[in-house]
């Protein structure tokens, strides 16, 4: 019977593909376990099957393990593929002409204080700081723009004001020619000057960047520039038909010195007003404008030893200061078809170039740090002063228009000069700030500059004036207006807010 059955050919088909059945149930788990790739970026599967899991545990698989959800999903560097894999040595991740190594998904694990400032060094050991964080801020970081640094800050400062000398007045209608605008009667009004202008609170910027030659941060360089926004103050008016006037004053330099004042200086008579004064129209402006900043490139070294979150560092460099002040006045009167403008232009600009050393200290406790510095700078200020002056004349119905030489405070006797002079600058500043990454800190302080000696532009005003030189004419007798270069100290101070930010 069994030769019988052996003969049947279905019976063979059978047995063989019983045999082919288990032959591919045995390999099936390796080739779904070396056929089944993850997501190409090494993300975990959106959707796990069990079977798929199950064969490759059993067969094991071609392809890397999916990374868990806390693992760093995408590998760090500027080239991935030439990555050398993930790494908890500092020195693996500063790398020179290479890519660096990207670093492990547990921040704390790569803190080390002989290759980070104190500042990083401080915030991970914070005791808020969680042990693995995402924070993977040096990751990229290479040997040499690793150390890095920079910094931004808004200033809101004030300056030293200046008090400036009445410059224009007015009187009303109806009163002696002889008395318009002059000062000391109770008929004047004083519409600009003959009070401080003090330099208001205003905004400004500083930008410091440094590198450091050492991963401790022992030793750096950096380079700092400031300014402030231009504190301005203006005046203007406009009267019609002599309904009152407008006058500039000055001290009469003739014998005895006495208060005048003109409406315009005009090269030749008839002076303003004329007889019928409701012909006379007067327009006046005037502007005063200060400016200040500075440029600072200093070396650092620090002075403590042993001391992980301390820091003294002697600092020595260059210094340098610029205080411009400009000062306007514009004058026009007219009475058809005639009309005069005089103006007064002021302008002093004063840079100071010097040595600088001094000293910082900077403490750190967890994400917070405090530095107070002292500053000292000595070299010379360049004071250089302009002054220049004119008036012009017009005749509208010929088109004739004719300059001349000389305003009223600013004439060919007091031109301006430029001197330099020994001075010194100081700096005194406490600023605090706060670590929000590891290499990421916001800053909040106060700051305060002295500067010896400066010249303001409304200190370098004359008012006594020889009036015979009024409209161009021919100097006769003491030569006034004159120009004695006068100086005085200079601070500016205010609070900073900013950013810092280590690569």
């Amino acid at each position: 019977m069994f030769k019988n059955r052996m003969n049947y050919p279905t019976s063979w088909i059978m047995v063989l593909w019983c045999a082919c059945v288990v032959l591919n149930m045995r390999t099936l788990p390796a080739e779904i376990g070396l056929t089944s790739q993850p997501e190409p970026l090494g993300y975990p599967g959106s959707i796990d099957d069990p079977a798929d899991a199950l064969a490759e545990e059993e067969a094991g698989s071609i392809w890397a393990p999916p990374k868990r959800a806390d693992d760093l999903q995408v590998p760090a560097g500027f080239d991935p593929v030439r990555s050398k894999g993930f790494s908890e040595n500092p020195k693996d991740l500063l790398t020179c002409f290479q890519e660096p190594a990207p670093a492990s998904h547990c921040d704390r694990n790569i803190v080390d204080r002989h290759w980070m400032g104190p500042g990083e060094l401080a915030y991970h050991k914070a005791p808020n700081h969680k042990p693995c964080t995402r924070d993977h801020t040096r990751v990229f970081r290479t040997e040499f723009p690793g150390r890095l640094w920079f910094s931004t800050e808004y200033l809101v400062w004030a300056t030293t004001g200046q008090a400036v000398p009445p410059l224009i007045t007015s009187s009303s209608n109806g009163i002696p020619e002889a008395e318009i605008g002059v000062l000391g009667l109770p008929t004047t009004r004083v519409l600009f000057g003959g009070t401080n202008f003090e330099g208001p609170m205003r905004s400004g910027a500083r930008l410091t960047a440094g590198f450091w030659f050492t991963p401790r941060q022992e030793r750096g360089i950096e380079a700092s520039w400031f300014g402030l926004a231009i504190a301005k103050e203006s005046f203007g008016l406009s009267t019609n038909g002599g309904t009152s006037y407008l006058a500039r004053p000055y001290i009469d330099a003739t014998n005895p010195p006495q208060q005048a004042a003109v409406i315009v200086p005009l090269p030749a008579p008839p002076a303003f007003p004329t007889a019928d004064p409701s012909l006379l129209n007067q327009t006046v402006d005037a502007s005063l404008e200060s400016q200040f900043g500075s440029v600072d490139v200093l070396f650092k070294t620090n002075r403590t030893r042993g001391e992980d979150f301390h820091r003294r560092y002697l600092v020595g460099g260059f210094r340098y200061l610029m205080l411009e002040d400009r000062l306007a006045v514009n004058m026009t009167s007219s009475v058809s078809p005639d009309s005069a403008t005089v103006s007064d232009s002021f302008r002093t600009l004063n840079q100071f170039y010097g040595g600088e050393f001094g000293m910082v200290e900077k403490w750190w406790r967890d994400r917070w740090s405090l530095q107070v510095l002292g500053k000292v700078a000595l070299g010379a200020t360049t004071v250089t002063t302009r002054i220049n002056g004119s008036t012009t004349t017009a005749d509208t119905g010929t088109g004739t228009t004719t300059t001349y030489p000389g305003g009223v405070l600013a004439q060919a006797t007091n031109p301006g000069n430029e001197q330099s002079l020994f001075a010194a600058a100081g700096e005194f500043g406490v600023t605090a700030d706060y670590a929000i990454w590891s290499q990421f800190r916001l800053s909040v302080g106060y700051s305060l500059i002295y500067w010896t000696t400066v010249g303001r532009v409304t200190d370098q005003i004359d008012p006594s004036v020889n009036p015979t030189q009024f409209g161009g004419r021919p100097l006769a007798g003491t030569p006034e207006p004159s120009f004695n270069l006068s100086t005085t100290g200079f601070w500016a101070q205010g609070i900073n807010a900013g950013l810092e930010y280590q690569f």
